[in-house]
Parts: structure tokens; sequence; C-alpha cells
């Protein structure tokens, strides 16, 4: 699918970018932060505000060493409704990263409108399979994976008859070196997937994020916090509440500036450009023939480009004009088209 709608709004093709604000780990088990992270979101016209669910005790075993971080920063579920309802009044999606089945049904129950696949559950097919079958939009990152990798994923969703895929192409380093982003990958996966494709951006700065936009990503993912100097593991390379509406409006403009695939003159080109056009050099009466003596050149080209003079040379005026008015077409009959 080209086109996917994501709470009523639609995701991919040439619509406007959709952003998602990734709040992560960085309430610090805070719900009041939470909140605060939702409004900063909501502020910086984020579409969507995206938390991580997960339980420590179904990731690691408790000797090791990365339980007590997640531990550290789990989300309870129990704040999972208040912290939707309180997107939804803001008038964003409220979206998490799921790690476990578990999650997955609280997030169901919460309501979401899409799911987000982390890079670390990609791989995971039975549990990709689970969410897949949920039926709604798929958000899925592409850290950690290989071309196979991706192909797996977006084969287990379709064998469970959900093709609402979105792929995020995506490094899993924080930060991300500029030369480790590869967003020719964009590129590539619109080509070999068919649907739309985006940039779960870890980079430090806004550039990758533009070039992104050229290369046809259509839905965005970035970390933010609202303090980068607090303690946690997600903060440091996160953007601050300001940053993040300049990194929205950055994307937005940038969108706008691909504009048409169509060359042509602008508005204020034709108005005020140096180039030659073809004016009338006499009164011009209706009915008159138009001979060559008839028309000059001056600029700027507000009716017909000097390229057409002698293409006009012998065609009949339809409506009166005065010297120095510009020559258009809607003024001109030619042969069988005057009788």
């Amino acid at each position: 699918m080209k086109e996917i709608e994501i709470g009523g709004q639609l995701v991919g093709g040439n619509a406007v970018p959709y952003i998602i604000a990734e709040a992560g780990s960085n309430f610090n088990q805070d719900l009041d932060m939470a909140r605060r992270l939702v409004d900063a979101a909501s502020n910086a016209k984020a579409n969507a505000v995206k938390f991580q669910l997960f339980r420590a005790d179904a990731l690691y075993p408790k000797k090791d060493g990365f339980y007590d971080l997640f531990k550290s920063i789990e989300l309870n579920p129990e704040w999972v409704p208040k912290l939707s309802d309180h997107a939804r009044d803001q008038g964003m999606e409220f979206m998490a990263s799921a790690f476990d089945k578990d999650s997955v049904d609280i997030l169901e129950g919460a309501g979401v409108s899409a799911h987000k696949i982390a890079s670390s559950e990609t791989t995971d097919l039975p549990f990709l399979h689970y969410v897949a079958s949920k039926g709604k939009p798929m958000v899925i990152s592409t850290g950690m994976c290989d071309l196979v990798d991706v192909e797996e994923a977006v084969n287990m969703c379709l064998g469970v008859g959900n093709p609402k895929i979105i792929l995020l192409q995506c490094g899993a380093m924080y930060p991300l070196p500029a030369d480790q982003v590869h967003l020719r990958v964009i590129a590539s996966f619109r080509k070999r997937f068919s649907c739309p494709v985006g940039f779960s951006d870890h980079t430090l700065g806004q550039a990758a994020a533009a070039a992104a936009v050229g290369l046809g990503a259509t839905v965005f993912e970035k970390h933010f916090t609202l303090d980068r100097s607090l303690e946690g593991p997600d903060h440091s390379y996160a953007l601050e509440p300001e940053e993040l509406a300049s990194y929205v409006a950055g994307i937005q403009e940038a969108h706008r500036s691909l504009g048409s695939c169509t060359k042509e003159m602008l508005p204020d080109e034709k108005q005020n450009g140096r180039r030659e056009g073809l004016y009338a050099a006499r009164d011009l009466n209706k009915g008159d023939v138009l001979t060559a003596a008839d028309l000059i050149i001056k600029r700027p080209a507000l009716g017909l480009r000097a390229r057409y003079q002698t293409c006009v040379v012998g065609a009949i005026i339809t409506r009166s004009i005065c010297t120095d008015a510009p020559i258009n077409w809607d003024i001109l009959a030619f042969g069988k088209e005057h009788d």
C-alpha cells in the first residue's frame, strides 16, 4: 500500500510528512513528566507521541546487566490509557513500541491507531505475526537488519493479511554518525516494497532529515526530551522542545520545497522575469489578420514567448487589444477555428 491512514491522517504518497515524537524512556518513570512530554510534542506540532512499553522481566534474566537498566526505565502500564487520552486531548496520536504480547494487548485496550515495531523486535517473527494480526498499520524500524530480515518482516505481515506496512530506515546507534545513515536505502525500500518509507532519525542534526524528505521519506521519528542534562540513557542525544519544534518545521518546509515535477516558469518569473514575449506593435482590432509587422518583442513574457512569433503570423484577432498589450492564445484564431 503506497498510502495508509493513521488515525484518519493520510501517510505516504504526496501527503505531508508524518512525524512521531519519540519520548522513549525520557519520562524518568514520572507520570507528570510523561504528560509534559506529550505537551511538548503537541506544541512542536508532531503528529504522534511515542513511548516504549516493555517488561524487564520478559526481556532479560535478573542477573543480566541489562535487567536493572530496563527495569529502571519501564513505563507503568497503568499510565498508558492516561497518556493516550492526554495525547488525544492534544489532537495527537499515542503510540508505543511494544516488546511483548501482553504489552501489545495493553496498547490495543487503549485503542492505538498503529503499532510501532522497534528495530530490536523486527526479526522476532512470531511477535511480528501477533502484532500484524491486529490489522492496524505497522511502523517498522529496520536498524540491526539486513535486507533479508526486512523481506521476512514484510512477508510475515503480508502473510497475516496485513499490508499496512511503513518501513523506517534506521541505524541502531545513539547518536548515529552521518556516514552511517545510508539514506539511499529509503529509495531502495520504496522501489522494492511499494509502501510508505520513512526515517527513524538518530543523528544529532537536522540535515539528514531534510535529505530524507528529498529521497521520498514520508514518516519521521525523532527522540526528544524536556532537558538533555537529565540522567537517563536517552536524554543526551535527544532534542529539547524548541529544537523539536524546529525539526518538525524544517521537515515540513523541505516537503513544501519538493513542489512539482513539471518544469515551468513561476508566476512571479512570468511577471518580472527578463524573458522575451510577444506584444502588439499597434492597436489591433477584432478580425484583423496578424502580420509580422504587428508584433514586437519586449519584456517580460506576460503572454506568448518570443519563440512563437512565426507561428502566430496569419492568425485572426478575436478581441481588440491596444498597443503594447501582450499577445495570448485566447485572442487568436487559426483557419477553420476562425470559420
